[in-house]
């Protein structure tokens, strides 16, 4: 009986270690596999910025402008940063070419496109998109593909599609064979009524974007940190993102007003300081939230809407919340089988004793907590 065990474990074991190689060999140029490694990027940024951006977490560089050149990608691999590049001469020839772990697609392929001065055509097919993914994958299958769709997955109200506005099965076409499906909606900024201020719209994309996924693919979300959005209303859109099951996070930077500045963030000192505490919340939480999630557990009463995602890792329960409206809550979270612990809010510098099998918190509107509860 002994001997059978052991072997069944040499054999599970066998079949866990084939499993995570083929993983991991399934796109050798990407990014990597590891639990502790979570995507945080930068949009289209100047590479001369890398160091700037690496001091407050950013790891990926997502678009080069008029690029990737050699110049863009020396600088990227001498700080370390990865990127996600289009797909050209330079990029598949680079010496520098390891610092690119994914393909990117042209910007929002669901958007109406430019075709002469101040003139817009159709959006891209769809099934020319999914075309030009197979295309990159034919002249180089190490790393994945990534597409960023606009604001059009999320904002029923968004007409910038041209005969495409309102077709969402259009992604559903356009997505087949890419690996990374991003989107950009920026609620705080947005000059719609019905968007503006509304920061449900990012939870929205994300689960559009998860519904329409199939085996590998993941999705992420493009988040402003321009135009006017607060600090809290940031930390609040990358939470909400995360919870309802974004990937990868990439950050927004330009900004437009008083005058055009590539790397507008660093003008808000206040939103540099979110993006720095909140990047570092993420790295320090990869390994929970890079593992399944915990289905059944918990049980949410509210009179308002409380978006949860629950993870376990190494002997404790976190579970990551939002506040889905711009209108304080309260909330009673309850676990089976858990009982008199104490509640880590983490990044709050307090706690909250479970007692009768519960806890209970207040939520501002779009407010977030994060919990970590001891189960052993």
């Amino acid at each position: 009986m002994k001997n059978s065990r052991f072997f069944g474990w040499v054999c599970f074991a066998l079949i866990l270690s084939s499993l995570r190689a083929s993983a991991e060999s399934h796109y050798p140029g990407g990014f990597p596999t590891e639990p502790g490694f979570f995507p945080i990027g930068v949009w289209l940024q100047s590479p001369s910025n890398a160091p700037r951006y690496k001091a407050i977490g950013i790891n990926t560089f997502v678009g080069l402008w008029k690029g990737p050149t050699e110049a863009q990608l020396a600088l990227l691999a001498k700080y370390d940063m990865f990127a996600v590049t289009a797909q050209n001469s330079v990029a598949l020839t680079s010496v520098n070419r390891g610092v690119i772990k994914s393909w990117l697609h042209d910007d929002e392929p669901d958007n109406a496109q430019p075709i002469g001065l101040g003139l817009y055509g159709t959006c891209v097919p769809a099934a020319e998109v999914a075309r030009r993914t197979q295309k990159m994958k034919s002249l180089d299958a190490t790393r994945p593909v990534m597409i960023n769709f606009g604001q059009g997955i999320a904002n029923e109200f968004w007409r910038g599609r041209g005969p495409c506005t309102g077709d969402q099965e259009y992604y559903s076409t356009a997505a087949q064979g890419a690996d990374i499906l991003s989107f950009d909606i920026y609620p705080a900024a947005s000059d719609i009524p019905q968007v503006k201020g509304k920061l449900e719209y990012v939870a929205r994309g994300v689960t559009n974007l998860v519904n329409r996924m199939t085996n590998g693919q993941n999705a992420w979300a493009v988040l402003e940190t321009t135009g006017g959005v607060t600090p809290a209303q940031l930390r609040s859109e990358v939470w909400m993102a995360i919870i309802h099951g974004a990937k990868g996070i990439v950050y927004f930077a330009h900004e437009f007003a008083p005058s055009f500045n590539e790397a507008g963030i660093f003008r808000r000192p206040d939103v540099v300081q979110e993006v720095a505490q909140t990047n570092a919340l993420i790295k320090s939480l990869a390994k929970p939230l890079n593992g399944p999630s915990v289905e059944g557990k918990l049980k949410v009463q509210s009179s308002a809407t409380i978006a949860t995602l629950v993870k376990e890792y190494q002997g404790s329960m976190y579970v990551f919340a939002v506040r889905m409206s711009n209108s304080a809550a309260e909330a009673r979270f309850a676990f089976d089988g858990l009982d008199g612990i104490s509640v880590n809010v983490i990044g709050e510098d307090r706690s909250i004793m479970m007692t009768h099998g519960f806890f209970e918190d207040s939520f501002a509107g779009y407010g977030v907590h994060i919990y970590q509860l001891p189960t052993r």
